[in-house]
């Protein structure tokens, strides 16, 4: 068959140690492994077998096993964890790779897991009897919640529907509190069909890839740049390795990039492993979709009262509360003045982030009481957020007809798509229930191509694409230049505004970046140890990681000695 896509130079000779052909057709005992064995080997073959149909699993309830990993011992409250959701997705076939249909996350009957399927790739080993290989990655993402785990899984086939069992590994994760491996071999089968838009998908996906910023390893940077004096080592040393999923720098058009370690070796597809974007999306989804808002119907904001369009909070604390209050979190409603006190009650637990219903995240979020005037104290509330969402969401409707969906038509089609982000970005969490409201303070779920793009839309294009401006440049401005503006947020050394950080390395005691006044750096941040870092110098700096630690001032450090970021 011939090739035409992604062709592929060896003859099929690979010696394999590991996910062997026995152990595909279920003749041997299952095992973790390096991921070395799920991942494209150097002397494949272009594939015999075309793959078009759907892929189903079965027995997904007997199957399966999983262990803890860090000793945090959640694994218990999670009854149906060690087993996968139901699985039944078409695939597309395009040359050496394999794309699914259905991209972005996908709602399951699970009790704990939903999916994240992502394309991978189609070889031809002569170790596997006429059959072809499959290597797939995709993720495992928390009912209601964020925490991430990434995986793989493999099979053999053939044109008229003959499939080997479905081998199955994750052992990579973005989580705080749970960790784990999970492993298991299931029966399948394979029903050729002809997907109707095959073309279309085929087109698409080559797109999305010659769309991603090029990359190189961060160790190219030392070479890039010879006479800073670079120490890489240095970058990425705020977070403790083994509980980094990815992290990287964009420069000058080339995407600089790390990470990407599970406990089993490299992940065989860093292009497209999952990250969660957690409070991340205060900016990309709250404070981009309120700067898309000022753009369209300029100077409406100051006019977007809280109680005018979301009835449910029906107290006067709503009436002087505008959605700009929302987005900075500065409502003048909280129990605690302390910016995280609320947010880590049990009571928020139990009653925001435990519930899955538009009714229940509205009734919590409603009900705080009046404690100072609103625009003058931060007070950490992601509830705030889910508000802004909603709020957002009624004004556009309200400005346009009902049937439209703020996320899908201006969040989707007018910035993601021409922005080049994977599908993976055209979905969100939203409410279980029939409102399906998007969450708005965290859910997405990101690429590391995604990242980088949604941070220099920002930073570096100033929200322009194709040099038509789509986000407010007035908020754009204050968002990049905080100069006397925000609040105080914990410390003297941190504020917050439009949905962003602000950290004054000025006042950074480990480094001396020889600034002669206050430089504050705007920066989004995520549950867990997230942060994604829009330096002065029109760089990135990002990193995902899971050992609650935020801080990225030894990676600006060395970036420093590159270009400046001193004003």
């Amino acid at each position: 068959m011939n090739c035409l896509y992604d062709c592929l130079s060896g003859n099929g000779e690979v010696v394999r140690e590991g996910l062997t052909f026995a152990y595909a057709m279920g003749k041997t005992p299952i095992s973790l492994m390096n991921y070395q064995h799920y991942q494209l080997p150097k002397n494949a073959a272009n594939p015999r077998n075309q793959f078009q149909g759907i892929l189903t699993l079965q027995d997904d309830t007997n199957q399966g096993k999983i262990i803890e990993v860090g000793g945090n011992n959640n694994l218990s409250n999670y009854k149906q964890a060690k087993h996968l959701p139901k699985f039944s997705f078409e695939f597309v076939q395009h040359g050496s790779h394999i794309i699914p249909v259905t991209r972005g996350l996908i709602t399951t009957n699970h009790a704990n897991w939903e999916y994240i399927l992502a394309p991978g790739r189609v070889w031809q080993e002569k170790s596997d009897n006429g059959y072809s290989r499959v290597s797939l990655p995709f993720a495992l993402q928390e009912k209601n919640a964020n925490c991430t785990w990434n995986g793989v899984l493999s099979f053999l086939f053939k044109d008229h529907g003959e499939v080997s069992e479905v081998s199955y590994q994750v052992a990579a994760d973005t989580c705080l509190y749970l960790k784990f491996n999970m492993w298991g071999r299931l029966k399948a089968n394979y029903t050729p069909k002809t997907i109707a838009n095959s073309a279309v998908i085929q087109r698409d996906y080559e797109a999305e890839v010659a769309r991603r910023m090029p990359t190189r390893p961060i160790s190219q940077l030392a070479e890039d740049y010879p006479s800073a004096g670079v120490n890489i080592a240095n970058i990425g040393s705020n977070q403790v390795k083994q509980h980094m999923t990815l992290y990287g720098i964009a420069y000058k058009g080339v995407h600089y990039v790390g990470g990407c370690d599970t406990r089993y070796g490299v992940y065989p597809y860093c292009d497209v492993m999952a990250v969660p974007s957690y409070s991340t999306s205060k900016t990309t989804f709250g404070a981009y979709g309120l700067m898309r808002i000022e753009q369209l119907y300029k100077g409406k904001q100051s006019e977007m009262f809280v109680n005018q369009w979301l009835t449910d909070c029906k107290s006067s604390n709503w009436k002087d509360v505008t959605v700009e209050h929302l987005l900075d979190m500065s409502t003048g409603n909280f129990n605690s003045p302390n910016s995280h006190v609320d947010e880590s009650s049990e009571k928020k637990l139990k009653e925001f982030f435990e519930v899955n219903t538009h009714h229940a995240f509205v009734n919590f979020a409603c009900n705080y009481p009046r404690k100072a005037t609103p625009g003058s104290t931060f007070v950490y509330h992601t509830s705030d957020t889910y508000l802004l969402g909603y709020v957002l969401n009624a004004f556009y409707q309200d400005k346009t007809s009902m049937s439209k969906d703020f996320w899908r038509d201006e969040m989707v089609e007018k910035l993601w798509k021409p922005l080049g982000l994977s599908p993976t970005m055209y979905t969100t969490k939203r409410s279980y229930d029939t409102v399906q409201q998007p969450f708005t303070g965290y859910g997405l779920t990101y690429h590391r191509d995604d990242v980088i793009k949604l941070a220099e839309f920002l930073n570096n294009d100033l929200g322009q694409i194709n040099d038509e401006q789509m986000l407010d440049r007035k908020m754009v401005n204050e968002s990049l230049n905080l100069e006397n503006g925000g609040l105080i947020a914990g410390r003297q050394i941190d504020k917050y505004n439009n949905g962003l950080w602000y950290y004054d390395i000025n006042g950074d005691k480990s480094h001396d970046f020889g600034c002669s006044s206050s430089t504050w750096i705007p920066y989004m941040s995520g549950y867990g140890g997230i942060s994604i870092v829009l330096l002065p110098n029109n760089m990135t700096y990002y990193h995902f990681s899971d050992n609650n630690s935020y801080k990225w001032s030894n990676s600006a450090f060395e970036l420093h000695k590159i270009s400046p970021l001193c004003h």
